[in-house]
């Protein structure tokens, strides 16, 4: 998990600790016009996002994401999220 917010603080320039530093994330994903799908239930964490320009990102691999906790999700979200931005693909 530390490789994971260690890409998130180069990447978006800030540390997340917590769930509300993640939130931050989510934020940022909706203002560039993501919707963001967060799916929780025994055995199953799912973060995944949907734009209009791209349509869901782990559709796009044929995979459903199941994470160890929602806050790995989030995190993984916006860096794939702020890789394709990076790309000019969104």
């Amino acid at each position: 998990m530390e490789d994971l917010t260690e890409k998130i603080r180069e990447k978006f320039g800030f540390r997340v600790n917590d769930m509300a530093d993640a939130w931050r994330l989510v934020d940022w994903l909706e203002e560039r016009g993501w919707v963001v799908y967060i799916i929780t239930a025994k055995n199953r964490k799912q973060v995944d996002a949907w734009h209009q320009k791209y349509g869901t990102l782990f559709a796009q691999f044929g995979e459903v994401p199941n994470f160890r906790s929602i806050f790995e999700g989030i995190l993984t979200v916006a860096l794939l999220a702020k890789e394709l931005e990076e790309k000019g693909m969104i």
